[in-house]
């Protein structure tokens, strides 16, 4: 019974979760920190290398998130006057990704024993 149970278990969880990481990383409760805990608890010194890849597919979906919003914001610019009276600053649409830090201020090391 426990050989069948670490099959399944093999089966579903031996890959990690691309999404369910970045998910994760999302989180305001868990961030980077905690993703990384966890594989290196997992993966040991391969876990960078997980962890690498998650990080560099943020970043290219926030890349990709802001080309999208910087074409929806200069078409919204150009046709309407209404973002004539917009309190956001229009310099937040020139971030840069580059140095965005994923990993939040949690740190909560002491609840990751109890996973």
């Amino acid at each position: 019974m426990v050989k069948q149970m670490q099959e399944k278990f093999n089966k579903y969880w031996t890959e990690y979760s691309l999404i369910l990481s970045c998910a994760a990383i999302l989180d305001p409760h868990y961030k980077l920190n905690y993703v990384q805990y966890c594989f290196t608890t997992i993966y040991g010194i391969h876990a960078s290398d997980f962890v690498q890849t998650i990080l560099r597919n943020l970043r290219i979906w926030f890349d990709e998130y802001v080309k999208k919003s910087k074409s929806t914001f200069s078409s919204l610019t150009g046709s309407s006057n209404i973002l004539d009276n917009n309190p956001v600053d229009p310099s937040l649409h020139q971030h840069n990704v580059n140095n965005a830090h994923f990993g939040g201020d949690y740190d909560d090391s002491d609840g990751y024993k109890r996973y």
